[in-house]
């Protein structure tokens, strides 16, 4: 099949995971453009793309337009790229590390299914299976994650791909046409959670599948400093607070509200039984659930 895809990518402060995703996708078959948004606004990171991805298109928001509005303003570029007829635009994590085939095989997998979206299996730093999407028939062997190498998941689950109902934004194939019916990214999801909405408003409408004869990189910095850990701190209220507007205000997120009740549980686990944790989980609940408001911005 004839493809021309558009690689779109929302970066913030990651020179080093962004370069080694430039590099890789130097080698992945199926390219016409690349588009980085740059949150930070960084002379470096211009610089830097023109070194390691020559032609592509790096824009400069003029303030940190976050995840959701990082991506909306790449896919608004890539629709207006002139001369350029699009079969399918690739959202993609800046940590992320894709092999050669990466769309030629979802791209094949999607036309034989019929599908909209494609997501493939993900491996962390150990090699290991992670990040996987909401299946949309989940098993008691095959649930919430596997622990294991994409060799060992397609022995034991096969080849054949799966549906999702959601899925990461790590590595995701959208064709251009489903993008025409269901829209961009919501650009007030400033943190957490805009692939989730996004991926489920697409499967309330289409289909979307996980290919697990790809398998590509999710790479992020290991950097375990007192600041760092504060905002991840603060990006997982984010995450339970869109999580709770999604599955509570969103038509299209009713399929995921059962999920809430774990999001929180989680929340918990990984900051400890504090007041602080308990306090900002059950804000980040309010806020999303009954006040109707993702988490668009720093202070929301």
């Amino acid at each position: 099949m004839n493809l021309s895809v558009a690689a779109l990518i929302a970066t913030y402060r990651r020179p080093r995971e962004l370069q080694r995703l430039l590099h890789s996708l130097t080698q992945v078959t199926g390219l016409t453009a690349v588009i980085v948004v740059d949150n930070e606004g960084s002379e470096e990171v211009r610089a830097l793309i023109e070194r390691t991805y020559a032609g592509a298109h790096y824009t400069n928001p003029g303030t940190n337009a976050g995840c959701g509005g990082g991506l909306k303003i790449a896919e608004e570029h890539a629709l207006r790229l002139e001369g350029v007829e699009l079969t399918h635009l690739l959202i993609l994590d800046d940590d992320a590390v894709l092999p050669p085939d990466t769309l030629t095989a979802l791209a094949e997998a999607m036309e034989r299914e019929h599908a909209d979206l494609a997501y493939p299996l993900v491996t962390g730093g150990n090699g290991r299976v992670g990040w996987l999407p909401g299946l949309k028939h989940r098993t008691r062997e095959l649930r919430d994650s596997f622990d294991g190498t994409p060799e060992e998941f397609r022995t034991r689950f096969g080849l054949e791909p799966r549906d999702f109902i959601w899925a990461q934004g790590i590595c995701l194939l959208v064709t251009r046409p489903a993008m025409g019916r269901c829209g961009l990214h919501r650009d007030d999801f400033w943190v957490r959670g805009e692939d989730l909405e996004f991926s489920l408003r697409y499967t309330a409408q289409g289909r979307g599948i996980l290919v697990p004869s790809v398998a590509v990189q999710h790479l992020p910095p290991v950097e375990n400093t007192a600041p760092l850990r504060e905002a991840e701190y603060l990006k997982h209220c984010a995450l339970v607070q869109n999580i709770a507007y999604i599955g509570f205000r969103l038509p299209h997120g009713h399929r995921i509200v059962w999920t809430i009740a774990g999001a929180l549980r989680r929340f918990v686990r990984a900051w400890g039984w504090r007041p602080r944790t308990l306090v900002d989980g059950l804000r980040a609940f309010i806020r999303g659930a009954i006040l109707a408001r993702p988490a668009g911005h720093a202070t929301s």
